[in-house]
């Protein structure tokens, strides 16, 4: 598999949201805002299929939320597409259905756990890229995703279809995300959120929530690619939250290049506020040179399994 960036989203059902017609597929997970099917599209609406976000009518209210945050990035070739949402009744239940694009070829976190070893450097500074280029977008509408982890970065066919090998990476579930005032600075103290294995250290110490705790994740997200482990394996949640409380970081991976442990080394500064943006980033070096409207590949095909 090769990856490509900035490559546009193409073929959107053709109809209204409210108009859509489709009938349920197979379970393809569950979590807590409730489970997601997939979607097929019924006549006269084209493929492709669809991940299909469903949860009772009053418990919706992240998949409501993750709906209006979506509507802010449309077309954004970075970030999971919602083509809308539908409310259903049966049996006298109402569900609540988010209409998003169906990612064929999972999660990275999937990706990563099929490969032998982890990423190359060299296409993971292309992932990278287009992960930081979702970020920008995200922060510049005021909002922080705060749960940025390769399980909530889903792979896509890229350029040549389903018989090629290009594919693109676009972050996804926006359940947990919050906007942030510019009255605050920034930053406001919500509490603990998101996955402890990828939080920032501002966040387990004080509840701290900033655009900063995404670039922090990026890097946990960073150290799993290159390493194929997730970060601070080996520890329990209590012995992590401990450590980061302490403002320590996951290991930067050994054999990363000069300009790796440098990238990394900014998104794990340990103070928010001098930790660098999702924007000051694009330029270091470890990325800069992945230039999506150079449409830059790099072939990351996973190795194949040996049966012996």
């Amino acid at each position: 598999m090769r990856v490509v960036v900035n490559h546009p989203y193409k073929n959107p059902p053709s109809s209204p949201p409210s108009e859509i017609q489709w009938t349920r597929g197979e379970l393809l997970g569950k979590g807590s805002y409730g489970e997601v099917f997939v979607g097929i599209p019924k006549p006269p609406n084209p493929p492709p299929l669809m991940a299909v976000k469903s949860a009772p009518e009053y418990d919706a209210k992240s998949l409501k939320l993750e709906r209006r945050i979506l509507a802010n990035f449309s077309r954004n070739p970075n970030i999971i597409q919602y083509f809308g949402a539908q409310t259903t009744e049966h049996g006298g239940h109402r569900t609540y259905n988010l209409l998003l694009e169906y990612a064929p070829g999972g999660s990275l976190s999937n990706f990563i756990a099929k490969r032998r070893r982890g990423i190359p450097e060299i296409h993971v500074r292309v992932c990278t890229r287009m992960i930081l280029e979702a970020l920008s977008c995200i922060h510049s509408r005021g909002y922080v995703h705060c749960d940025i982890k390769p399980d909530n970065i889903l792979v896509f066919e890229g350029a040549g279809g389903e018989h090629s090998s290009l594919c693109r990476l676009k972050v996804a579930d926006f359940g947990a995300a919050v906007e942030i005032s510019k009255q605050s600075g920034g930053r406001e103290k919500l509490g603990v959120r998101g996955t402890v294995r990828y939080m920032a250290a501002e966040v387990a110490a004080a509840g701290m929530v900033s655009t900063a705790m995404d670039i922090w994740a990026l890097g946990c997200t960073v150290v799993e690619m290159i390493t194929r482990k997730r970060p601070w394996k080996g520890l329990e949640k209590e012995e992590v939250m401990a450590r980061l409380a302490e403002g320590r970081h996951p290991d930067i991976p050994a054999g990363l290049s000069a300009e790796g442990r440098d990238f990394l080394e900014e998104c794990f500064v340990t103070s928010c506020v001098k930790r660098a943006t999702a924007d000051s980033v694009l330029n270091h070096p470890f990325v800069a040179r992945c230039d999506g409207s150079a449409q830059q590949e790099a072939d990351i095909t996973p190795p194949a399994h040996s049966n012996s």
